[in-house]
C-alpha cells in the first residue's frame, strides 16, 4: 500500500510529465504515502472477513475516502486523547451545543485599515489578519490589539495569522497557522497556551501528511489550498482543484469545518467550491480588490 501510494507521486519527483496529476496527488512523499497506506489498510480491515469466507482479513478497497479510516499524527503519542481546540460548526450545520458558527466567507487582510473597513460591512462573522512586512514584536502586538478592539466593537471574530503570542495577549478569538508556523509554535510551547486561553485554531493543509498532522491536533477548522491558482501569496504547491476539495471533505470529519482558499475570486467559483464540499470560503482579492466590497461580500455569501 505504501509503495502504491508513493507511485502516485513518482512522475513529478522524477521530473516527468504531470498533466494527469493534480493537487495533493501530484507530489506524494513518504509521510503522505504512509498516511494513505494506513487509511487503506484500516479500511481493508474494517471490511475484511474470516479466512475462507471471502477476501480475507484485509479486503482490497478503493482509494481512501472515509474520515473514519484516515489516520492522525499526534504531537504526543503518550496521550491517547489530546484536548481539542475550541470547537466550531459550519454555517447551516446542526448546532446542538450552541457553538460558534464559522462564517460562509472568511476575508483575509493585512492591515488595520482593512480590518476597520470589514467591520463596517454586513454579512461577516470572521476576519483574519495576516500581518506582512513587520518583524518588530511590539509593533505587531499594537496592530493586533487595534484590530481586536475594532472587531470587539463590531461583534466580529478576529483570527491572527501566525503571531500567536500577540493573539493571546490581545485575547483574540482564534489563530491560523501554516504547517511551518505550527512547528515553531509547538517548539515554543504555544499550543498549550492557546488551549489554556480557549483560543480557536485553524490549520492549513496542502497534502495528505499535513492533513494527518492537522487532524491529530483536533483544530477548530482545517483549510485546504490553493484550490485555484493565486497571486495573493507565494505557495509551493500546485492548485488543488475541486477534486481535492471533494476528497478532503471525505477525509475530514463533518464535525470539523472545511475552509477552502486560493484563487476563489467570484461568486461562481465560490459556488463551485462549496458544491465540492467546502464550508467556508477564504478570500482576499475578491473583497479587497472589489469596486464595492459590500456587494462582493453579499454576492459571495449568497453564492
Amino acid at each position: 500500500a505504501t509503495a502504491a501510494a508513493l507511485a502516485l507521486g513518482e512522475t513529478e519527483r522524477d521530473g516527468g510529465k504531470k498533466e494527469n496529476m493534480v493537487g495533493s496527488t501530484s507530489s506524494l512523499y513518504m509521510v503522505d504515502a504512509c498516511s494513505l497506506a494506513k487509511a487503506y489498510v484500516t479500511a481493508g480491515i474494517s471490511k475484511g472477513v474470516q479466512l475462507g469466507q471471502g477476501p480475507g482479513p484485509v479486503a482490497q478497497t478503493e482509494f481512501p475516502s472515509s474520515f473514519e479510516a484516515f489516520p492522525s499524527i499526534v504531537q504526543d503519542p503518550t496521550k491517547t486523547s489530546p484536548k481539542p481546540f475550541r470547537p466550531m460548526v459550519a454555517f447551516g450545520s446542526r448546532n446542538e451545543g450552541n457553538l460558534p458558527v464559522l462564517g460562509r466567507i472568511y476575508p483575509i487582510v493585512d492591515n488595520v485599515e482593512w480590518v476597520e473597513r470589514l467591520c463596517k460591512l454586513d454579512g461577516l462573522a470572521d476576519v483574519q489578519l495576516r500581518v506582512k512586512n513587520e518583524s518588530n514584536k511590539k509593533r505587531i502586538e499594537e496592530i493586533v490589539q487595534k484590530c481586536q478592539n475594532l472587531c470587539d466593537q463590531a461583534g466580529i471574530r478576529l483570527w491572527v495569522n501566525d503571531h500567536w503570542e500577540a493573539a493571546v495577549k490581545a485575547k483574540c478569538f482564534g489563530v491560523h497557522m501554516g504547517q511551518e508556523d505550527l512547528v515553531r509554535c509547538t517548539e515554543q510551547g504555544g499550543l498549550s497556551q492557546l488551549l489554556d486561553n480557549n483560543i480557536a485554531l485553524g490549520l492549513s493543509t496542502h497534502s495528505y501528511g499535513e492533513l494527518a498532522v492537522a487532524l491529530g491536533l483536533k483544530p477548530s477548522y482545517i483549510s485546504l489550498g490553493p484550490v485555484f491558482a493565486t497571486k495573493s501569496k507565494k505557495v509551493g504547491f500546485d492548485p488543488q482543484g475541486l477534486e481535492t476539495v471533494r476528497k478532503w471533505r471525505e477525509l475530514v470529519s463533518p464535525e470539523i469545518p472545511l475552509v477552502a482558499i486560493g484563487g476563489i475570486g467570484s461568486p461562481e467559483s465560490a459556488s463551485a467550491v462549496r458544491g465540492a464540499g467546502a464550508d467556508s470560503i477564504a478570500v482576499i482579492g475578491a473583497v479587497t480588490q472589489a469596486a464595492d466590497p459590500q456587494s462582493a461580500v453579499t454576492s459571495l455569501n449568497e453564492a
